[in-house]
């Protein structure tokens, strides 16, 4: 930095000189203090109007949280109970204390101590759960569930404690009966509820961490306690056993099954209740990878884990137990919940509307909703509110008022109408009408808009991007425990987003979008706004995004135009990335780290954080604590005068670490902020869990290997699985190139090496080798087969035409033999080459059925689909004419009983309409096996299913443990997914011509 003591007349002339330019020039407006302060990029922050983005454009839901018990807080509540003829609220907190006071003072401010379990047991580490007998005001019981430290076998225990009839009333340590424990660990469930039945209700996690998934098996493993819902009678012993088994339990009969399970299939069970009217059991459970789930509890319900999340596959392989698998009655994506909280059904007189409604709610997002179910089916299902509380609990109180238990804050809430609507009715629509420009056509800045540049810019399918930061005026960024950023209330952060029409000239640049995050007070919230063709102005998106479609040339070909589609995100997919978990955790590009950069103001150039620092954006210490290399971890990912170490991390850091972190929303379980040593991003030799996509020997990251690597896999294919998982949908050839050189690079031990796979690969190489030289076409044809006959070849041919000088033909044969191919393994690598209108457009998940009705289908090209089409396989279970297996009805006129929407309604939902005879039968033998199929015939001896391949099973009665039926199809869900809508309507053609 230049001594301006010494050059003090320089500086005079040339501060006078930088405020000419700079107020004539500069579009952020400058003032200069003095002269001294003309070396900074920006001398003087100009306020910036914050007045005109306000509120929500939509309007709000329906209600919102208000604090009660006003002057009670309690440090993380985790559990919330109350005792027969006490109104009082007793209150677990998670470090060992209980306190009751009384719920019908709204100014209480008096809390007395009911127990102190710390004090009686030191190696208490949580309580997770507080319930009292429904007999308590003769026999005085509570019951505790509390955690010693994680990894014990008993570590988990629900006890029993005495209560002596005092005032205030007071828990007796000394009168403990320990009834049930089993593993702790970080799942431990724990929460205890007296069912209408008199019985004891306990649910338990799966004793694991939050990743890898179910380290234990134990989800689907009945010869523990561990992910279950356990019922036990407390008021009978049994033996040494201090409670009984209830003789209606589901599987007191069952060999090898802990007899206490009333239901079990669940990852970390948080907290349950029961109907108050029809005593259902519902559980909220916490998800792992994409699903929050709430299940109406079935008794020896089978709820999945770890064979699905939900409906997503996690374990498949792994043995299922004793009873089907059921799905969850409600499912919320990632996307709006990230761990679920149970609650209660809303009794209260207060609100009537909410009469008979679930509240639940989630614990990152804060989002609250009500559900009603009746005829065995959810008839209503609403958000109610979007709050900024921390959910941990609910509890109810004897009128059937819900209340929610707020962990961060340690006090109570409960819902209200809306008093003071978010909504705006004059929120911006247009981006010139938002304050941030002063003149939108040219993008002009508005005073006290700041621009920012960052050193690791993330891809984003050819486009570039210019940042901007706006804070109110007479506030700064705050400094929180030397690490964390808080921002001001109506903070902003803009970023305007454009895309050259024809790439590589810079003259042809056009704007997408500018994305604009502004901080509420209490979260972060994304709004998008598409520019006009004129370029003039940007119009507010709606709140479910939007899709542009541009045609884009090179160059060397300026008359050859491909088709492009941007995709604009939906609110609810800005919160993917820009996480509400925490106002310091949603902001990823205004970072220390990336902003610690020389960035150009007018003619001045000047370190990022020193300049933004002496505007007080943000706090001097910002930039006096960053001038260490440990602060210096982010590079432009293709300087390639940077290490090669350093630019991949980097890159890894911004394009995903900000859903591959703790509360970032990513399946797996690795860390990817650059800041880590190599040994701690739980990735470099580490078997993936999320499927190995063919990959013999498959790592995330492999090190020597690339091509064995499931991390380099699928930032080079298309199609599903793809990463990163959003705000990309073409593949960064740069940055895979970059990723597969840092991972050659990388240190591996020789204990670690396959000697098949090097054997294959050495193989490959030479094929590959091979091709390249000799000009016979058949032996080239050969020899790439061969190679694309594995993923790991088809990832190094793949890179091959990428690198490699080859034949123009050849690259042409080897991109039509991999997206000709069968394996859409290999094809989803190789689609990228092919143009837009070449690729294969498959229906997916969610099916427009009236749109697929729309279209014509030839039948002769369904007959084909019908009985050759490789994954259809409708030729395996049915019929038509002579031809084909008789596992479901014969089709040979199907044509003449439906129609043919109904047609497409049996093929999209199998198990909505179906015959009796053609139940799915599910039994359960004494040796550990489930068997499924159709009942072909069942007497003394034992009966014989047809599964879904025609094979008849037959089962010896003694063999026989259980026998359920189910009104569910053998036919496969989403049998149409992988089908075009073209070949869907073929298929429907032909069926609707069996007449």
């Amino acid at each position: 930095m230049i001594d301006l003591d010494k050059e003090i007349c320089f500086r005079s002339w040339f501060a006078l000189s930088m405020i000419y330019l700079v107020l004539i020039i500069h579009p952020i407006q400058l003032q200069a203090e003095e002269s001294s302060d003309a070396s900074y990029g920006i001398t003087k922050r100009v306020p910036w109007n914050s007045s005109r983005i306000k509120g929500t454009p939509e309007p709000s839901l329906p209600y919102e949280t208000e604090r009660v018990f006003p002057n009670l807080k309690f440090k993380q509540p985790l559990a919330v109970a109350t005792a027969p003829g006490e109104k009082r609220f007793f209150v677990a907190e998670r470090k060992g204390k209980i306190f009751s006071f009384d719920y019908e003072d709204q100014d209480n401010s008096q809390v007395d101590l009911f127990f102190d379990l710390k004090e009686y047991e030191p190696k208490l580490n949580e309580i997770y759960g507080i319930t009292f007998h429904p007999q308590f005001e003769k026999n005085r019981y509570v019951y505790i569930c509390y955690v010693l430290k994680p990894g014990l076998p008993e570590g988990t225990r629900v006890s029993r404690f005495k209560v002596p009839d005092t005032k205030p009333l007071r828990c007796d340590p000394n009168s403990e009966t320990i009834l049930i424990e089993w593993l702790s660990g970080g799942h431990n469930g724990g929460c205890l509820r007296f069912g209408p039945d008199g019985f004891l209700y306990i649910s338990t996690g799966d004793g694991g961490p939050a990743s890898p998934p179910d380290i234990h098996n134990a989800g689907q493993d009945v010869s523990n306690l561990l992910s279950c819902i356990l019922r036990i009678d407390v008021d009978h012993e049994s033996g040494e056993q201090p409670y009984s088994i209830p003789s209606d339990n589901p599987f007191v009969k069952q060999r090898a099954v802990r007899p206490e399970i009333w239901a079990f299939g669940f990852r970390n069970p948080w907290k349950m209740c029961f109907h108050p009217e029809n005593g259902d059991l519902w559980v909220g459970d916490v998800g792992w990878e994409l699903w929050e789930l709430l299940y109406r509890v079935e008794k020896a319900g089978n709820y999945g884990w770890s064979i699905r999340e939900g409906r997503q596959p996690v374990k498949p392989s792994q043995k299922a137990g004793p009873t089907p698998i059921l799905p969850p009655t409600i499912a919320h994506s990632h996307r709006e919940a990230r761990s679920i909280t149970g609650g209660y059904f809303y009794q209260s007189p207060r609100l009537k509307e909410l009469k008979n409604t679930y509240v639940y709610g989630d614990y990152t997002t804060g989002k609250l909703w009500g559900l009603r179910y009746e005829n065995k089916r959810v008839n209503w299902h609403q958000e109610l509110a979007n709050s900024p509380l921390k959910v941990t609990a609910f509890a109810i109180d004897h009128t059937g008022e819900v209340y929610i238990v707020d962990i961060q804050g340690g006090a109570f809430h409960r819902l209200v109408p809306i008093k003071k609507s978010d909504h705006n009715p004059k929120f911006p629509t247009q981006l010139s009408q938002t304050g941030l420009f002063q003149s939108t056509a040219d993008h002009q800045l508005a005073p006290g808009v700041i621009p920012y540049s960052i050193n690791a810019p993330a891809w984003a399918d050819y486009t570039t991007a210019e940042r901007f930061v706006a804070l109110p005026a007479e506030t700064s960024v705050e400094l929180i425990q030397k690490r964390w950023w808080n921002f001001p209330k109506d903070s902003v952060l803009m970023k305007t987003i454009s895309i050259e029409l024809q790439r590589g000239n810079p003259e042809s640049s056009h704007r997408l979008e500018t994305q604009i995050l502004h901080f509420n007070g209490d979260r972060w919230v994304g709004y998008s706004y598409r520019w006009n063709a004129e370029q003039t102005d940007a119009h507010l998106v709606a709140t479910e995004g939007e899709s542009l479609k541009l045609n884009i040339s090179t160059e060397e070909d300026p008359k050859q135009k491909s088709n492009y589609e941007w995709h604009i995100p939906s609110r609810a997919e800005c919160s993917v990335c820009h996480t509400p978990y925490q106002n310091y955790l949603s902001v990823l590009s205004f970072s220390e780290a990336q902003l610690n950069r020389d960035q150009k103001y007018g003619d001045v150039v000047d370190n990022q954080l020193r300049t933004l620092s002496h505007i007080k954006i943000l706090p001097e210490s910002v930039w006096t604590d960053s001038k260490g290399a440990k602060a210096r971890y982010l590079v432009d990912p293709h300087k390639t005068s940077a290490a090669l170490n350093l630019r991949a991390r980097s890159y890894l850091h911004t394009n995903c670490q900000h859903c591959h972190r703790n509360n970032g929303g990513g399946g797996s379980t690795i860390l990817l902020d650059a800041s880590l040593d190599l040994s701690k991003m739980k990735a470099v030799g580490v078997t993936p869990t999320q499927g190995t996509f063919g990959i013999q020997g498959a790592e995330i990251i492999s090190p020597k290997d690339p091509f064995r690597s499931v991390l380099l896999y699928r930032m080079s294919k298309l199609g599903k699985g793809r990463m990163p998982y959003s705000g990309s949908s073409h593949v960064d050839q740069r940055g895979t190139q970059l990723i597969r050189e840092w991972i050659e690079s990388l240190p591996s031990s020789s204990d670690r090496s396959n000697g098949y796979v090097i054997t294959l690969r050495n193989r490959q190489r030479n094929l590959l080798s091979d091709a390249v030289q000799i000009e016979d076409q058949d032996f080239v044809s050969e020899k790439l087969q061969e190679i694309l006959g594995t993923t790991s070849g088809a990832l190094l041919l793949l890179d091959a035409l990428d690198r490699m000088a080859m034949p123009d033909s050849m690259k042409k044969q080897i991109i039509q033999l991999a997206t000709q191919g069968n394996n859409p393994l290999i094809r989803d690598l190789f689609e990228r080459f092919l143009p837009e209108e070449q690729r294969t457009k498959r229906l997916g998940v969610k099916i427009d059925s009236a749109a697929l009705l729309s279209i014509q289908g030839d039948s002769r090209e369904g007959k084909k689909l019908f009985f050759g089409m490789s994954g259809l396989q409708c030729r395996n279970c049915h019929r038509v004419h002579q031809y084909g297996k008789e596992v479901g009805p014969d089709l040979t006129q199907i044509g003449k009983k439906l129609s043919r929407q109904e047609l497409l309604e049996n093929i999209i939902q199998p198990s909505k309409k179906i015959d009796e005879k053609y139940f799915t039968y599910v039994v359960g033998t004494r040796s550990g096996k489930v068997l499924s199929g159709l009942l072909m015939k069942k007497d003394a001896s034992g009966l014989t299913l047809k599964d879904p391949k025609n094979k008849q099973l037959q089962i010896a009665q003694q063999e026989i443990e259980s026998v359920v039926k189910q009104k569910k199809s053998i036919m496969p869900d989403q049998l149409l997914r992988d089908l075009t809508a073209e070949q869907a309507a073929h298929l429907l053609a032909y069926l609707e011509s069996l007449k």
